[in-house]
């Protein structure tokens, strides 16, 4: 079972992305042509679009879920220009009968490796599924201890408000809490996302606790990182209208070849 599968019902109301998102990997996709292998494609909020805009698109995912909801969403669209595979399997070891053109690692779904075993793992898959001229596009947060320090100094594991969104069912809302805290010396968070299904007189109906737990890296750990598993960079943008990688960006987009 993945720490997903609890998530699959609600992820699409709470996780949209980050600006300009979408589009950077899909014109990449585009632009390079050939098979893209997406690596936590979840609910298809990406591969979708791919195989829309004429993408051959191998998705894969460790919850089942999740891309039972995928897949019930290209069902409802119906006939694409491209094509979307969907496979259940873990980003930290997986074996696929093809090599990939393009690989995206998107919205920081490598932060979910925790340990050094899983994110070399990982990045070694990577490597063998990418084709020798391929592309391998990689996202995780622009982590700055001092700024973790001060966001959560004052309100470490207790709950906050986050947010108010329709019911999936469609009666009443869901309120959105999150607590988090960090591990300075392991660099991970610890998030426990509660959500309350509250009807139209303000009754609450259900609750849910949904987990997460995170790695951040530093750049110089993520360069030594990547180098290490046999990637070069060809260039690192701080945020998805390809703008430089500078001390202020909240993202590091690596952009790698073998």
């Amino acid at each position: 079972m993945s720490s997903y599968d609890a998530w699959a019902d609600y992820y699409d109301l709470i996780h949209t992305g980050l600006p300009g998102e979408a589009e950077f990997y899909v014109g990449q996709a585009v632009r390079i042509g050939g098979i893209t292998l997406e690596l936590g494609c979840g609910t298809g909020r990406l591969a979708i679009p791919m195989a829309m805009s004429g993408v051959h698109v191998v998705g894969l995912d460790n919850s089942r879920p999740m891309l039972e909801i995928c897949q019930a969403k290209i069902e409802a669209i119906g006939d694409t220009p491209g094509r979307l595979d969907l496979v259940e399997a873990d980003m930290i070891d997986f074996s696929l009968d093809a090599r990939f053109d393009f690989i995206a690692m998107a919205y920081r779904t490598f932060m979910h490796a925790l340990t050094q075993e899983d994110q070399h793992a990982c990045l070694g898959a990577v490597h063998r599924h990418l084709k020798d001229d391929g592309l391998f596009v990689l996202n995780v947060w622009a982590a700055r201890p001092s700024l973790i320090a001060r966001f959560l100094g004052g309100h470490g594991g207790t709950l906050r408000l986050i947010g108010r969104h329709p019911a999936p069912e469609g009666n009443g809302r869901l309120v959105h809490y999150c607590a988090a805290t960090y591990n300075e010396h392991a660099q991970t968070f610890t998030e426990t996302h509660v959500l309350e299904e509250v009807d139209e007189d303000g009754r609450i109906t259900g609750a849910i606790d949904l987990p997460l737990t995170r790695v951040w890296f530093t750049p110089r750990e993520m360069g030594n990182l990547l180098r290490s598993c046999g990637f070069t960079v060809e260039a690192v943008f701080g945020d998805f209208d390809c703008r430089p990688f500078t001390d202020s960006s909240s993202e590091m987009i690596w952009l790698l070849r073998k």
